[in-house]
Protein backbone atom coordinates (compact mmCIF):
# COMPACT_ATOMS: atom_id res chain seq x y z
CA UNK A 1 0.00 0.00 0.00
CA UNK A 2 1.49 3.43 -1.00
CA UNK A 3 0.68 7.08 -0.27
CA UNK A 4 1.05 10.20 -2.39
CA UNK A 5 2.43 13.16 -0.39
CA UNK A 6 0.93 16.64 -1.09
CA UNK A 7 2.42 19.50 0.97
CA UNK A 8 0.27 22.48 2.03
CA UNK A 9 1.66 25.10 4.36
CA UNK A 10 -0.29 25.14 7.61
CA UNK A 11 -2.94 22.62 6.44
CA UNK A 12 -2.95 18.83 6.95
CA UNK A 13 -5.31 17.16 4.42
CA UNK A 14 -7.18 13.99 5.40
CA UNK A 15 -6.63 11.17 2.91
CA UNK A 16 -10.17 9.88 3.38
CA UNK A 17 -11.55 13.24 2.12
CA UNK A 18 -9.43 13.81 -1.02
CA UNK A 19 -7.87 10.48 -1.93
CA UNK A 20 -4.46 12.19 -1.78
CA UNK A 21 -2.30 13.44 1.04
CA UNK A 22 -0.84 11.74 4.10
CA UNK A 23 -2.47 8.89 6.03
CA UNK A 24 -4.72 9.98 8.87
CA UNK A 25 -2.69 11.02 11.89
CA UNK A 26 0.66 11.06 10.04
CA UNK A 27 2.70 14.26 10.36
CA UNK A 28 4.70 15.71 7.48
CA UNK A 29 8.14 14.18 7.31
CA UNK A 30 7.19 11.28 9.69
CA UNK A 31 8.07 7.61 9.03
CA UNK A 32 5.40 5.51 7.32
CA UNK A 33 4.71 2.12 8.81
CA UNK A 34 4.31 0.57 5.34
CA UNK A 35 7.49 1.72 3.61
CA UNK A 36 9.88 2.46 6.45
CA UNK A 37 10.93 5.63 4.64
CA UNK A 38 10.34 9.27 5.36
CA UNK A 39 9.19 12.04 3.07
CA UNK A 40 11.71 14.90 3.23
CA UNK A 41 10.25 18.38 3.25
CA UNK A 42 10.71 20.27 -0.02
CA UNK A 43 10.60 23.75 1.50
CA UNK A 44 14.37 24.11 1.94
CA UNK A 45 15.14 23.60 -1.78
CA UNK A 46 12.64 26.26 -2.77
CA UNK A 47 14.08 28.64 -0.19
CA UNK A 48 17.57 28.13 -1.61
CA UNK A 49 16.43 28.92 -5.12
CA UNK A 50 14.61 32.01 -3.85
CA UNK A 51 17.77 33.23 -2.11
CA UNK A 52 19.86 32.86 -5.25
CA UNK A 53 17.16 34.53 -7.34
CA UNK A 54 16.94 37.43 -4.90
CA UNK A 55 20.72 37.91 -5.03
CA UNK A 56 20.65 37.84 -8.84
CA UNK A 57 17.83 40.42 -8.96
CA UNK A 58 19.73 42.68 -6.56
CA UNK A 59 22.90 42.49 -8.69
CA UNK A 60 20.93 43.26 -11.86
CA UNK A 61 19.31 46.25 -10.14
CA UNK A 62 22.73 47.55 -9.12
CA UNK A 63 24.00 47.24 -12.71
CA UNK A 64 20.97 49.12 -14.08
CA UNK A 65 21.42 51.84 -11.45
CA UNK A 66 25.11 52.22 -12.28
CA UNK A 67 24.32 52.61 -16.00
CA UNK A 68 21.65 55.23 -15.21
CA UNK A 69 24.11 57.21 -13.08
CA UNK A 70 26.69 57.20 -15.89
CA UNK A 71 24.10 58.38 -18.43
CA UNK A 72 22.94 61.21 -16.16
CA UNK A 73 26.54 62.22 -15.51
CA UNK A 74 27.12 62.54 -19.24
CA UNK A 75 23.93 64.55 -19.80
CA UNK A 76 24.60 66.99 -16.99
CA UNK A 77 28.31 67.52 -17.73
CA UNK A 78 29.05 71.19 -17.37
CA UNK A 79 26.12 71.77 -15.01
CA UNK A 80 25.94 72.13 -11.27
CA UNK A 81 23.35 72.82 -8.62
CA UNK A 82 22.73 76.13 -6.92
CA UNK A 83 19.95 76.97 -4.44
CA UNK A 84 18.56 79.67 -6.72
CA UNK A 85 18.15 77.38 -9.71
CA UNK A 86 20.20 75.44 -12.24
CA UNK A 87 23.71 76.68 -12.86
CA UNK A 88 26.13 75.96 -15.67
CA UNK A 89 29.84 75.97 -16.28
CA UNK A 90 31.01 77.93 -19.34
CA UNK A 91 33.97 75.60 -19.96
CA UNK A 92 32.16 73.33 -22.45
CA UNK A 93 29.66 75.83 -23.90
CA UNK A 94 29.71 77.61 -27.25
CA UNK A 95 30.71 81.25 -27.43
CA UNK A 96 28.56 83.80 -29.24
CA UNK A 97 30.02 86.78 -31.09
CA UNK A 98 27.83 89.43 -29.45
CA UNK A 99 28.96 92.31 -31.69
CA UNK A 100 28.50 90.30 -34.88
CA UNK A 101 25.11 88.90 -33.90
CA UNK A 102 23.73 92.29 -32.85
CA UNK A 103 24.98 93.92 -36.06
CA UNK A 104 23.27 91.19 -38.09
CA UNK A 105 20.06 91.58 -36.08
CA UNK A 106 20.07 95.38 -36.48
CA UNK A 107 19.32 94.91 -40.17
CA UNK A 108 16.29 92.71 -39.39
CA UNK A 109 14.41 94.78 -36.78
CA UNK A 110 12.86 98.25 -36.75
CA UNK A 111 13.95 99.33 -33.27
CA UNK A 112 17.36 100.49 -32.03
CA UNK A 113 19.76 97.99 -30.50
CA UNK A 114 22.53 98.51 -27.96
CA UNK A 115 25.51 96.35 -27.15
CA UNK A 116 26.14 95.78 -23.43
CA UNK A 117 29.78 95.74 -22.33
CA UNK A 118 30.02 93.38 -19.39
CA UNK A 119 33.00 92.82 -17.09
CA UNK A 120 35.25 89.78 -17.37
CA UNK A 121 33.80 86.40 -16.47
CA UNK A 122 30.51 86.85 -18.39
CA UNK A 123 30.26 84.19 -21.11
CA UNK A 124 27.82 84.82 -24.03
CA UNK A 125 26.53 81.46 -25.20
CA UNK A 126 23.18 81.91 -26.99
CA UNK A 127 21.40 84.31 -29.35
CA UNK A 128 18.17 84.50 -31.31
CA UNK A 129 15.83 86.82 -33.18
CA UNK A 130 12.19 85.82 -32.83
CA UNK A 131 8.62 87.05 -32.98
CA UNK A 132 6.15 87.19 -30.11
CA UNK A 133 2.83 88.67 -29.09
CA UNK A 134 -0.71 87.66 -29.99
CA UNK A 135 -0.27 88.22 -33.74
CA UNK A 136 3.47 87.60 -33.90
CA UNK A 137 4.18 91.04 -35.39
CA UNK A 138 6.60 92.08 -32.63
CA UNK A 139 10.21 90.98 -32.49
CA UNK A 140 12.83 90.38 -29.83
CA UNK A 141 16.61 90.15 -30.16
CA UNK A 142 17.99 87.94 -27.39
CA UNK A 143 21.50 87.23 -26.13
CA UNK A 144 22.14 84.85 -23.21
CA UNK A 145 25.11 84.83 -20.85
CA UNK A 146 26.54 82.51 -18.22
CA UNK A 147 27.35 84.76 -15.28
CA UNK A 148 30.58 84.63 -13.25
CA UNK A 149 28.57 82.87 -10.54
CA UNK A 150 27.58 80.07 -12.94
CA UNK A 151 23.99 81.28 -13.38
CA UNK A 152 22.15 82.36 -16.52
CA UNK A 153 20.74 85.70 -17.68
CA UNK A 154 19.15 86.52 -21.01
CA UNK A 155 18.83 90.07 -22.35
CA UNK A 156 16.00 90.87 -24.78
CA UNK A 157 15.65 94.08 -26.79
CA UNK A 158 12.19 94.31 -28.30
CA UNK A 159 9.35 96.40 -29.68
CA UNK A 160 6.82 94.16 -27.89
CA UNK A 161 4.98 95.36 -24.82
CA UNK A 162 6.43 94.70 -21.39
CA UNK A 163 3.39 92.55 -20.61
CA UNK A 164 4.03 90.31 -23.63
CA UNK A 165 7.70 89.97 -22.70
CA UNK A 166 6.81 89.13 -19.09
CA UNK A 167 4.21 86.55 -20.16
CA UNK A 168 6.69 84.90 -22.52
CA UNK A 169 9.38 84.74 -19.81
CA UNK A 170 6.93 83.23 -17.34
CA UNK A 171 5.62 80.67 -19.85
CA UNK A 172 2.08 82.10 -19.81
CA UNK A 173 -0.53 82.28 -22.56
CA UNK A 174 -1.00 85.50 -24.53
CA UNK A 175 -4.26 86.29 -22.72
CA UNK A 176 -2.95 85.56 -19.20
CA UNK A 177 -2.39 88.39 -16.74
CA UNK A 178 0.99 88.97 -15.17
CA UNK A 179 1.60 90.94 -12.00
CA UNK A 180 4.70 92.96 -11.13
CA UNK A 181 6.39 92.10 -7.82
CA UNK A 182 8.44 95.27 -7.33
CA UNK A 183 10.75 97.85 -8.92
CA UNK A 184 14.48 98.55 -9.08
CA UNK A 185 16.24 101.82 -9.94
CA UNK A 186 19.46 101.50 -11.98
CA UNK A 187 21.29 104.58 -13.32
CA UNK A 188 18.12 106.63 -12.99
CA UNK A 189 16.03 104.13 -14.97
CA UNK A 190 13.15 102.27 -13.34
CA UNK A 191 13.05 98.52 -13.90
CA UNK A 192 9.85 96.64 -13.09
CA UNK A 193 10.31 93.16 -11.60
CA UNK A 194 8.16 90.25 -12.75
CA UNK A 195 8.14 86.53 -11.90
CA UNK A 196 9.74 84.10 -14.31
CA UNK A 197 9.54 80.33 -14.60
CA UNK A 198 10.42 78.26 -11.51
CA UNK A 199 12.72 80.38 -9.31
CA UNK A 200 13.66 82.87 -12.04
CA UNK A 201 12.94 86.59 -12.13
CA UNK A 202 12.59 89.22 -14.86
CA UNK A 203 13.40 92.92 -14.99
CA UNK A 204 11.80 95.18 -17.62
CA UNK A 205 12.52 98.78 -18.63
CA UNK A 206 10.47 100.75 -21.17
CA UNK A 207 12.65 103.28 -23.03
CA UNK A 208 9.89 104.33 -25.43
CA UNK A 209 11.43 103.20 -28.73
CA UNK A 210 12.50 99.84 -27.29
CA UNK A 211 11.82 97.63 -24.29
CA UNK A 212 14.75 96.09 -22.40
CA UNK A 213 14.06 92.80 -20.66
CA UNK A 214 16.39 90.71 -18.48
CA UNK A 215 15.35 87.26 -17.28
CA UNK A 216 17.04 84.28 -15.62
CA UNK A 217 18.18 82.88 -12.31
CA UNK A 218 20.97 85.40 -11.64
CA UNK A 219 21.26 87.07 -8.27
CA UNK A 220 20.25 90.76 -7.77
CA UNK A 221 23.82 92.01 -8.24
CA UNK A 222 24.08 90.18 -11.58
CA UNK A 223 20.77 91.68 -12.69
CA UNK A 224 22.06 95.15 -11.79
CA UNK A 225 25.33 94.54 -13.64
CA UNK A 226 23.42 93.54 -16.78
CA UNK A 227 21.01 96.49 -16.45
CA UNK A 228 23.91 98.95 -16.13
CA UNK A 229 25.76 97.39 -19.07
CA UNK A 230 22.83 97.70 -21.48
CA UNK A 231 21.84 101.20 -20.34
CA UNK A 232 25.37 102.46 -20.94
CA UNK A 233 25.92 100.36 -24.07
CA UNK A 234 26.60 101.91 -27.48
CA UNK A 235 24.11 101.95 -30.33
CA UNK A 236 24.56 99.10 -32.81
CA UNK A 237 24.42 99.73 -36.54
CA UNK A 238 23.58 97.10 -39.11
CA UNK A 239 26.44 95.16 -40.59
CA UNK A 240 27.75 97.04 -43.63
CA UNK A 241 25.95 100.22 -42.56
CA UNK A 242 27.47 103.66 -41.92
Amino acid sequence: MSWTTCHHVGVADNASDTGTGQPPGAAEGSTSGDTGTSTPPRQDKRAGRGGRSGMRDMLLSMVVLAVAVLVLAGITKGCSFSPGGPSASSADLQTVDVTGELQAAAGQVKFPLREPHLPGGWHPNSDSVGSLGANGSDQAVRIGWITPGGRYLQLSQSDATVADLARTAAGLDDDSSVQATGTQLVNGTKWTVYPGVRSESSWAADLGSVRLFITGNGDPNEFRTMATAILTGQRVTAAGGP
